[in-house]
């Protein structure tokens, strides 16, 4: 894996393949250079869930995403199927507050940043799931149990993006990561959701 390192945020990538359960390590550079041995998590719920597919954010936006560098700033594509789109996120804009929001839909829940929040989040139906990430400027898998991270439409600066991320005690619904972050992505319709990836 470590001949994957690119921290190109124009370049699409995507990582389908066996995640692996480990932490950061010192600075954060921990991770593992290969493969593990499972594509499988466990949701909130004891439920065994696919770990479904890394998309950087390119990937994630059609290509549409890794050029763009306003905060808040709306990638015009995704490759979601008609009717759907990847939500919106981000700390204000026009779409902070629009039905396909994180923001919007973790209210309707009444989910918040807290820990219920993050463990109804986590739970049926919804079921975000720890799937861990891949990243490319590393060459290395990450946290698959541990965390999980869901990217959005919304720009955060020219080398993030908005997500959800999600840990053992809360949730985040505007956080940002490096574009070269592999992570997963879940369609949304009105309040609907589904994941991609399986």
């Amino acid at each position: 894996m470590t001949d994957n390192i690119d921290s190109n945020v124009l370049h699409d990538h995507s990582y389908y393949g066996n995640g692996c359960s480990n932490g950061w390590g010192e600075g954060g550079y921990g991770g593992s250079d290969k493969s593990c041995s499972t594509r499988f998590t466990k949701t909130y719920n004891n439920e065994t869930q696919i770990i479904g597919t890394y998309y950087s954010f390119q990937a994630a936006t059609s290509g549409t995403g890794g050029a763009l560098s306003t905060q808040n700033t709306i990638a015009p594509d995704t490759f979601c199927p008609l009717g759907w789109q990847l939500p919106y996120s981000g700390t204000g804009g026009d779409y902070y507050d629009k039905s396909k929001s994180w923001k919007v839909l973790t209210e309707e829940y009444e989910y918040g940043d807290t820990t219920s929040g993050a463990a109804g989040l986590k739970s049926y139906p919804i079921d975000y799931v720890y799937s861990g990430n891949y990243f490319w400027n590393r060459g290395r898998l990450y946290a698959l149990n541990d965390n999980g991270y869901y990217w959005s439409l919304t720009l955060w600066n020219d080398s993030s993006a908005a997500n959800l991320s999600t840990w053992a005690d809360r949730i985040s619904i505007a956080a940002s990561n490096h574009k070269a972050l592999g992570i997963n992505i879940r369609y949304v319709c009105y309040f609907g959701i589904r994941e991609t990836g399986i």
